[in-house]
């Protein structure tokens, strides 16, 4: 009897403990729940796309939030509870009604570039991705809508810009080459696939030492290292290539050099123009001694001859017509008056230094014109002999190439340079960036991102226009290069992104005075401007780590993750 009292009280003792226990987890899932629930709201109202919750039966919204709200301008009221294709975002098109029928039989469905109407009547392009979710037996439709307009917009800058850059280059009238740094042709133009007779394509991939004529490679080798090595910027040299046929074509080869953040060649851009008639005439005068004068008189080209002295005793009737001064006022050293003062140290030199070797020489520079204006020439200048064979002086032949040069600077510029803020574009940022993370990471160096957009610059358009938005680039882009060092690489990556490659390894207090520097420039700048906006950025900083080495790219979208976790914090503190 005592035994039975006793099982009876142990197992009323375990019956509680159990229902006691069973408490406690009905209790403990009912937090997690709950925990669970929080982050998701927080996840789903703190996301930048506009999120919708829809019931997968009948297709009505449940939920959307804040994101979506203020990119379409529809309040919660006037969405939930209706059909996804009847809100007025999405109601001039079928993509709601064809998303909501595709989802019974697909997992999910997406669209880009899809038109979006705002409740102000304004257009937008927005990437809208759907999926089918089946959580227990409820289903639930997510969709996503991402505005893309900015996206959209900097697509088509690069595209104007591609556009613009394609079309100086295959339309040029001289020929050019751009040669990576084995010395191999990347690409070339039509011109000069013309001038040595070439099918399309065919020079590609090739070296471009071996369409220079074998007796002139040495010159161009000796004058290419020399750019190497940074003793020289760009070279001008009368070339001889080698035509397809065999026969001889003479270019004026004019090589300028795009270099790494370390100044080494990342490639070189050669361009060719034919001037094989003119040195065929030059050679016909230097030939025909009895007369050379008269025909050098003739020449449309200017033209002077210097003595043994290295003073100038002839001036052709071309010369003096573009200069607009008599011979007297040009003999000796008078003619370097019309030369630009910057030039005129770098032309002494390579005049002092071929009389000095007796051997051919090319420089470029300045001359001013009778009307004032300064126009480029190429001077080719040669030794030449009396009838006993003595060396008597020099023939130096000048050939205005001032377009050319203005061609290649716009060309080198457009390449590389954001036409509106003067800075590097994306392909100059990535082009020098990409160079020096691998140099951080073979010297084991740290080096520093700073990655920022403009706060508010959908509004600064819609608000104020689109020409004081792009002020408003303008003025940031000078705030960031006065900040930042030279050494540093600074550039617009498209819309009112910008980023900075801090080259010198960095530490955390280096970067706080940036980001104090930062703000006290864009409080100055508010302080005095009268624009009816202020400007306020948003940035995030990361440092490549080279002993935890990542791309480019990789670095980027940690710098863009910091910066918007600093966005979230403003919008979330802005009353």
């Amino acid at each position: 009897m005592k035994n039975t009292m006793e099982n009876k009280d142990l197992k009323e003792e375990l019956v509680r403990e159990l229902k006691e226990l069973q408490r406690r987890v009905s209790e403990l899932e009912e937090k997690a729940l709950r925990e669970s629930e929080l982050r998701y709201r927080l996840l789903f109202e703190g996301a930048r796309d506009g999120m919708l919750l829809l019931d997968g039966d009948t297709g009505r919204i449940t939920d959307v939030n804040r994101s979506f709200t203020e990119m379409s301008g529809y309040s919660n009221e006037e969405v939930v509870g209706k059909r996804l294709w009847e809100i007025g975002p999405l109601r001039g098109i079928d993509a709601g009604l064809v998303t909501f029928r595709e989802l019974k039989e697909r997992q999910h469905i997406y669209y880009d570039d899809l038109p979006f109407e705002t409740r102000a009547k304004g257009r937008i392009a927005v990437e809208f991705f759907c999926s089918i979710h089946s959580p227990g037996r409820v289903k639930v439709i997510h969709c996503m809508v991402r505005d893309i307009s900015a996206r959209k917009s900097v697509e088509e800058q690069l595209w104007k810009s591609e556009t613009r850059f394609r079309a100086i280059f295959n339309e040029a009238a001289i020929g050019i080459v751009v040669v990576n740094d084995e010395g191999r042709t990347v690409e070339c133009n039509r011109r000069i696939e013309e001038m040595l007779g070439y099918e399309a394509g065919r020079l590609t991939g090739t070296l471009f030492a071996d369409i220079i004529h074998p007796d002139d490679r040495a010159s161009d080798a000796q004058l290419y290292e020399e750019l190497s090595f940074g003793k020289r910027n760009s070279y001008r040299a009368a070339t001889r290539f080698v035509r397809k046929d065999g026969t001889v074509l003479w270019g004026l080869l004019a090589v300028s050099v795009v270099r790494t953040a370390q100044g080494g060649p990342l490639f070189t851009i050669r361009m060719v123009e034919d001037i094989t008639e003119r040195k065929r005439a030059e050679e016909s005068v230097i030939k025909s001694r009895d007369f050379y004068l008269s025909l050098i008189d003739e020449l449309p080209n200017p033209i002077r001859r210097t003595d043994v002295d290295a003073k100038s005793d002839y001036f052709n009737k071309s010369w003096l017509e573009f200069t607009g001064r008599r011979m007297s006022q040009e003999i000796g050293d008078a003619w370097m008056e019309g030369v630009h003062p910057d030039d005129v140290a770098r032309v002494r030199t390579v005049l002092r230094d071929s009389f000095g070797s007796r051997g051919p020489y090319v420089t470029e520079y300045r001359l001013r014109r009778r009307d004032g204006a300064y126009r480029w020439l190429a001077e080719y200048g040669r030794p030449f002999n009396d009838i006993n064979g003595e060396f008597t002086g020099y023939i130096s032949s000048c050939y205005d190439i001032h377009d050319r040069r203005m061609l290649e600077e716009k060309l080198h510029s457009i390449s590389i340079t954001d036409d509106l803020t003067g800075l590097l574009n994306r392909r100059g940022f990535f082009t020098l960036a990409q160079q020096q993370v691998k140099v951080a990471a073979r010297a084991k160096k740290g080096v520093m991102l700073f990655y920022a957009d403009l706060d508010g610059f959908k509004k600064i358009n819609d608000t104020v226009g689109h020409q004081e938005g792009d002020l408003a680039l303008v003025d940031t882009a000078a705030i960031l290069k006065d900040i930042f060092r030279e050494s540093d690489i600074v550039a617009r990556l498209g819309g009112d992104e910008f980023a900075v490659l801090m080259l010198e390894d960095t530490d955390i207090r280096d970067v706080n005075v940036i980001v104090n520097r930062l703000r006290e420039s864009l409080d100055a700048y508010n302080a005095r401007s009268e624009h009816d906006y202020t400007l306020s950025m948003s940035a995030g900083i990361a440092r490549y780590d080279p002993d935890r080495p990542c791309s480019l790219d990789e670095l980027i979208a940690k710098a863009d993750a910091l910066m918007y976790k600093e966005k979230r914090k403003k919008q979330q503190s802005d009353p």
